[in-house]
């Protein structure tokens, strides 16, 4: 499962589509809101987690967006190149690498030990002495995908 984002009015191929599962899109869509914050910008991101068609409608939106998007990928978060990882808690962990969940003992433990939202760059060590990592997570380069696709989709609508 995933969810698919069409482009409205596609400028180019890159901004007919993009995909994305849902454990990396969380994480896009979180980045959005806390871009869009920083930079004032009044976007409704209800249904955003959802496959209902919501998105945004005109080009202008789209390049705000991506624009934001960038300032707070380059200002806010500590990144240095395409492969590195953004890991966002949500409450769900996962044996880093491996992709298996951790107990619910240990996903008790670490989800009162790092907030809802709190975002990691690196799998951390458990209390137990696991490497773990939040299953929610995305590359930088699929972030820059995104704003790629933002700066080319003419709006868009989450599928």
């Amino acid at each position: 499962m995933g969810v698919d984002i069409s482009g409205r009015k596609p400028k180019t191929e890159v901004g007919d589509y993009f995909a994305s599962n849902w454990w990396g899109w969380r994480p896009i869509n979180y980045l959005c809101e806390l871009a869009a914050y920083n930079s004032k910008l009044k976007i409704n991101f209800e249904n955003w987690g959802s496959n209902d068609g919501a998105g945004l409608k005109t080009q202008k939106q789209c390049d705000r967006l991506a624009s934001a998007l960038e300032e707070f990928l380059g200002s806010e978060l500590r990144i240095k190149d395409d492969e590195d990882r953004i890991y966002l808690c949500l409450g769900s962990w996962c044996e880093a690498g491996t992709g298996k969940m951790v107990s619910s003992e240990d996903a008790q433990t670490l989800n009162e030990q790092f907030s809802y939202g709190i975002i990691h760059y690196t799998p951390i060590v458990s209390q137990s002495g696991q490497m773990v990592e939040s299953s929610h997570s995305v590359s930088v380069y699929k972030i820059k995908q995104f704003i790629t696709f933002l700066r080319e989709c003419g709006g868009f609508q989450i599928w």
